[in-house]
C-alpha cells in the first residue's frame, strides 16, 4: 500500500500575476495602514523595518496564479494568491512584553481576515476589502498562527504572522 504525502495534495502555482503583484502590494499597504490598532503617525511600510516598534510587510514569492480558465470568447479567469508576512519588531525580554507583541500581531491578523476584534475597549471588524484595478477582486484574506523569531544580538525580536490574500483576475485576451 502506498501512502501519498499531504504535500502532494496541496495546490501549486501555475504562473505569476506580475501586474497583480504591484496592484495587490499597493492595496495591502493602504489597507494595513487603516488598522485601528496603530498609534497616531505609526506607518506600516513595505520591506522596511529598522527599529523597535516598526511594522512592515514583505512578500517574497510574488502574486501567484493557481488556476486559469479560458472561455470560447477569449476571456480569462484566474484564481490567484498573494502571500505575505506582517512583521512587528520589538525590544523586550520580558514575558509580558512578548505576550503583548503576540497579541498585537494576532489581533492585526484577525482584523485583516474580517474577524471581530476589540482594541482599547472598542469593537472593530473590517467591512470591505479594497477595490482593485485591472479586473482583480479580493475574495478572502486568511492568516496562519503568529510567532516570534529568535531574538537578535541587539535584543530586538520580530513577531510574524503569515497572511494570504486570495483574489480573482479576469481579463480578455487581445486578438
Amino acid at each position: 500500500m502506498s501512502r501519498e504525502s499531504p504535500v502532494a495534495d496541496k495546490p501549486r502555482p501555475i504562473g505569476k500575476d506580475a501586474t497583480g503583484y504591484e496592484v495587490i502590494t499597493k492595496a495591502m499597504r493602504e489597507l494595513l495602514n487603516q488598522f485601528p490598532g496603530l498609534y497616531e503617525n505609526e506607518v506600516v511600510r513595505f520591506e522596511q523595518i529598522e527599529n523597535d516598534g516598526d511594522i512592515g510587510f514583505s512578500n517574497d514569492s510574488g502574486a501567484l496564479v493557481y488556476a486559469e480558465k479560458k472561455d470560447v470568447l477569449g476571456y480569462i479567469n484566474q484564481t490567484c494568491q498573494y502571500p505575505f508576512f506582517l512583521v512587528y519588531r520589538t525590544n523586550t525580554t520580558k514575558e509580558t512584553g512578548k505576550l503583548s507583541a503576540f497579541d498585537f500581531v494576532d489581533t492585526f491578523g484577525k482584523w485583516l481576515c474580517s474577524e471581530p476584534v476589540t482594541i482599547g475597549g472598542t469593537d472593530y471588524k473590517l467591512a470591505d476589502f479594497p477595490k482593485l484595478d485591472g479586473g482583480r477582486k479580493i475574495i478572502r484574506i486568511t492568516r496562519d498562527n503568529a510567532y516570534g523569531q529568535d531574538p537578535k544580538e541587539d535584543g530586538t525580536q520580530d513577531w510574524i504572522i503569515p497572511i494570504t490574500v486570495q483574489y480573482t483576475n479576469e481579463f480578455e485576451l487581445e486578438p
